[in-house]
């Protein structure tokens, strides 16, 4: 079992140096909420929705920044259907534009979002089971639900891809769900069950086994890497994020034995 000592020292090196995406245009203001998230193009071309620190309206949740950005990288590792997200340079030139009533941009580094054009946000259950693979899609969200103590639960549908299902809008994950990083929550909270309370029939069982496999094979050192990369501008520590760290490969097992559960549980 892994210990908390075992991820002392190796959260380190962080920097705000990312220049691999960056906003070129404010396509569309958002409102005064939890992130303020607003759409804006970027260099690659692509539309995203962002979120900045300046655009968190409490300011003692300005660590769903970093839930934002851990989530969406350690749900790529069990192949979870993250939307595809990055982090975003908030250049000079657009300092103090508007993207919300009341919040002004600086620059600095965001996380970003790629759009999906043509969605349907739903906020309860899972549905569209039966559509596209969403069969094996869902096997992903309720691991990567209890695997990073999610609240909040969104799903996104792709209209234009047969209801090809999304996690979205991680902000909230992450105990104690308020947007802080706090190590304390973080060590009560890591024998705690947090799984999604949704049926499970349907499921694809050749995917429970992968996402199962795929969680119990996460490796330190990718865990490290992720943490590393959290911009040094963001509000948290690097002891914070090593907790952090540690906590996600503490759980990882046993969150797949709840996962190859699904299938006996069906119903």
């Amino acid at each position: 079992m892994v210990g908390e000592s075992d991820w002392a020292g190796r959260v380190g090196g962080r920097n705000d140096d990312f220049d691999e995406l960056q906003v070129v245009a404010i396509l569309e203001p958002g409102r005064a909420s939890w992130g303020s998230p607003f759409q804006v193009r970027a260099g690659d071309g692509h539309d995203y929705f962002v979120k900045v620190l300046e655009g968190c309206t409490r300011n003692w949740a300005r660590g769903a920044l970093v839930a934002e950005y851990v989530v969406s990288r350690v749900g790529a590792l069990i192949g979870a259907p993250v939307c595809q997200s990055s982090l975003i340079r908030i250049p000079e030139e657009l300092r103090g534009h508007g993207i919300a009533r009341g919040v002004e941009l600086t620059p600095g580094i965001g996380h970003a979002s790629r759009t999906i054009r043509h969605a349907d946000e739903v906020r309860d259950r899972l549905g569209h089971r039966r559509r596209d693979d969403n069969r094996s899609r869902h096997v992903g969200l309720y691991a990567l639900y209890d695997w990073c103590y999610g609240d909040d639960p969104q799903w996104l549908h792709d209209l234009e891809d047969d209801y090809t299902v999304y996690s979205h809008d991680h902000g909230l994950y992450l105990p104690p769900n308020t947007g802080e990083i706090s190590p304390q929550v973080l060590r009560e909270a890591k024998d705690e069950p947090n799984e999604l309370p949704d049926v499970r029939n349907g499921l694809n069982a050749e995917a429970v086994s992968l996402v199962a496999d795929a969680l119990e094979k996460i490796d330190r050192e990718v865990l490290v890497n992720i943490m590393c990369g959290v911009p040094a501008s963001w509000p948290a520590t690097d002891e914070e994020l090593a907790t952090l760290g540690w906590f996600l490969e503490y759980r990882a097992p046993v969150v797949a034995g709840r996962v190859r559960n699904l299938i006996r549980r069906e119903g």
